[in-house]
């Protein structure tokens, strides 16, 4: 990630666009994802647990607001 520094604009403004940018990328994310191996029957695992989650929290709520 780069980013090249405005005129008039401040140090605190230039590395508030740059964390901005590293977010909206996911640079972090996808850092720490790649620091340890994972096969990828635990990656297809993984994606099955977290559709049931979500799932399971979409019924949840359809079924709190009464639909």
């Amino acid at each position: 990630m780069r980013v090249e520094r405005r005129e008039g604009e401040t140090v605190e403004q230039l590395i508030r666009r740059f964390n901005k940018g590293v977010v909206a990328e996911r640079i972090t994310k996808t850092y720490r994802e790649k620091m340890h191996f994972v096969s990828k029957s635990e990656q297809r695992k993984e994606k099955r647990r977290r559709a049931e989650r979500n799932r399971r929290k979409k019924l949840a709520k359809a079924a709190s607001l009464g639909l």
